[in-house]
């Protein structure tokens, strides 16, 4: 073997070593590996000769975080189980408030014409059934006798399947911020504490399915709005190659916080749990909802707080960290879908930009398309792709 060619495998053997007592590699995907270890080393000499932590790194939550939605794999386990305690009587009152029309034909709603009006006719005819065959105040309260039976009437299935329908037609029609309250008015009833226990319990009971899966709801041909299907996401997963890295980051300079557009009671709770991430509270910014004086959730958003959706992602991290580093942008940011778009192209000092590949299109898609122009040539770039793999949820190096 030539010498040169020697020198050249001694000098990849010495990266691909330091890269890993950075961080193990796992299944990370080639170029986010090496642009990640580069970073944390970066940070680390950067740290040590301030004094202190100088940097710090945003990712956002579902599907780029975890795999799956946190906010949606706890929805359909509260569903599935009927862990709600509002009454028959607080459905329209919790469900209608933040619709600007119930008449207005809802778009991806589970069938054709279907409106909220209709929607929630049938959620509120199916809960008084079921209720009232269980002789319950709410579905709460049901022993796991009284679920079972429960689960052998018509009236469970149309209840489940037609409020995810009325969740995602309100949300395609109007906004996500309308949208949002659908999910809000699950935790009716419920004081934070008790959101963060309920959370606990369906997202360990999603993360135990050991894979995601997409999974069908179908209602029987009953009530106003018939027969709705709707394809649903099961299971919940946090990789180890990103529990790794959020680690990695913390021991090498660089603070790690999260902007998600979930419900932040929902987030923390798994996010801030030491069996997943152990993040601190203070580090975790979502949708904020208003609390009462006896800690219920309300169905307000929390006045004059900036919520992380979209452009307020940004917003967000400038009003709430930017400040705890004297001003300096975020030198690694983590996003999946458009929402995280403005965060990944408004901060000049980002020095990577982490796109976890789901195929986009559109203004992120192109993002996507400049990380794969840069690995096809061998390129640095500002922004890198990491793959997942198929079965979910597993990363891919590919």
């Amino acid at each position: 073997m030539k010498k040169h060619s020697l020198i050249i495998l001694a000098a990849v053997a010495i990266t691909a070593a330091a890269c890993t007592s950075v961080m193990p590699r796992g299944n990370w995907s080639k170029a986010p590996y090496k642009a990640l270890c580069k970073l944390m080393n970066e940070c680390k000499a950067e740290a040590e000769a301030a004094g202190h932590n100088v940097n710090y790194a945003v990712f956002d939550y579902d599907n780029t975080t975890v795999m799956q939605d946190v906010e949606l794999a706890a929805m359909s386990w509260q569903l599935e189980n009927l862990r709600v305690r509002f009454t028959p009587d607080a459905v329209w009152p919790i469900f209608t408030t933040h619709i600007p029309d119930l008449d207005s034909v809802l778009v991806e709603a589970g069938a054709e014409g279907v409106t909220a009006r209709m929607l929630l006719s049938d959620i509120d005819s199916d809960y008084r059934a079921l209720m009232k065959a269980a002789g319950a105040s709410c579905g709460n309260d049901l022993s796991a006798e009284q679920l079972a039976a429960l689960k052998e009437m018509p009236e469970y299935d149309d209840f489940k399947v037609k409020v995810w329908a009325l969740y995602e037609g309100v949300y395609h029609t109007f906004d996500y911020r309308e949208g949002f309250f659908t999910i809000a008015a699950l935790f009716h009833g419920f004081t934070y504490p008790e959101v963060d226990a309920l959370v606990k319990e369906g997202v360990a009971a999603q993360v135990a399915k050991k894979c995601i899966k997409d999974v069908i709801w179908e209602s029987p041909e009953m009530g106003q709005a018939g027969k709705v299907s709707y394809v649903i996401p099961d299971g919940l997963a946090l990789s180890d190659e990103m529990r790794n890295l959020y680690k990695a980051l913390q021991q090498n300079g660089i603070d790690v916080y999260v902007f998600s557009a979930s419900l932040e009671a929902a987030v923390e709770a798994m996010a801030c749990d030491p069996v997943y991430l152990g993040l601190d509270t203070a580090n975790v910014f979502a949708l904020r909802m208003l609390r009462d004086t006896s800690d219920l959730v309300l169905q307000e958003y929390k006045p004059g707080y900036v919520r992380p959706y979209k452009e307020g992602k940004t917003k967000a991290i400038m009003a709430y960290v930017m400040p705890k580093y004297d001003g300096r942008d975020p030198v690694l940011i983590g996003g999946d879908s458009i929402g995280d778009w403005w965060m990944l192209t408004e901060f000049p000092g980002m020095r990577v930009g982490l796109i976890i590949d789901k195929s986009q299109s559109g203004p992120l898609g192109e993002l996507r398309q400049q990380a794969l122009d840069a690995e096809a040539g061998g390129a640095p770039s500002r922004y890198v792709l990491q793959r997942r793999g198929d079965p979910k949820p597993a990363f891919s190096r590919n």
